[in-house]
């Protein structure tokens, strides 16, 4: 464990199993998906994965027994042609790929983040960009060379038709990035790199999507819903429900 001010930071890979079914309860509590995000097919095949094979990787910072906040990344093994040229699919991709490469026997060289969670009872202290800090540590700690997060910008709920390059762009009044989770990476020393248009990618069909949302969708075309990005996508004739989720490719220098 690692002492950080008034709050311990911890991996999976250093709990007891009662330890980590108290701590991930907590996190389900702040963290809290609907059914139609985590329906996502690579999101179902391999999370529980990355908590056995890259349990070092998954981290909580503790406040006694209480969970403040907690991060999950991965490591992958990627090219210099590819880090120069991240895929349009993001999250997805990168899940599903640090797997994969797992089971290759590939070295990993890259550090990627997938998720950082807060508990609302600490929002305004920080905590965020120490749970940033803690993954740039994990990086050096295990000797990668770049550290790469699809982010999903948080106010862009607010705004599904606004499209994801248009979106980005919006500034504030001080000349920083409109949404507040790109802001605090930029301010933190990342780089916008480019947008990942096909993140995650949520399919079901009718009868899937009215039991994820509770609704009755009578007629095909855009619907919206709460937290996602863009509208879906709902084809009667079909019978399928199709949701896209742009992200925002960022990258840091693993010293920033």
């Amino acid at each position: 464990m690692t002492q950080i001010t008034s709050y311990t930071f911890t991996t999976a890979k250093d709990l007891t199993e009662a330890q980590s079914i108290n701590y991930n309860n907590q996190v389900d509590q702040f963290n809290v998906w609907p059914a139609y995000v985590l329906a996502d097919k690579v999101n179902l095949e391999y999370w529980d994965r990355i908590y056995e094979l890259f349990a070092d990787y998954q981290f909580y910072l503790l406040e006694g027994d209480v969970v403040v906040g907690n991060g999950n990344c991965i490591p992958l093994h990627l090219s210099e042609a590819e880090l120069a040229n991240l895929p349009d699919r993001g999250w997805d991709w990168a899940l599903e790929k640090s797997v994969l490469d797992n089971e290759k026997g590939l070295k990993p060289n890259t550090l990627c983040a997938l998720q950082i969670g807060l508990n609302k009872e600490y929002q305004g202290k920080g905590i965020s960009n120490q749970l940033i800090s803690y993954m740039k540590n994990i990086a050096l700690k295990m000797n990668l060379n770049a550290f790469i997060l699809p982010i999903r910008p948080n106010l862009k709920t607010n705004f599904p038709l606004i499209p994801m390059e248009e979106y980005i762009q919006w500034t504030n009044k001080e000349g920083l990035p409109y949404d507040a989770w790109i802001r605090t990476h930029v301010k933190g020393g990342a780089k916008i790199v480019k947008i990942c248009s096909q993140s995650m990618i949520v399919e079901g069909t009718i009868k899937e999507w009215e039991s994820w949302t509770g609704l009755t969708f009578k007629s095909s075309g855009e619907y919206l819903l709460p937290v996602l990005l863009n509208p879906i996508t709902i084809d009667l004739k079909n019978d399928c429900g199709v949701y896209v989720e742009p992200n925002v490719w960022m990258q840091y220098g693993i010293n920033s």
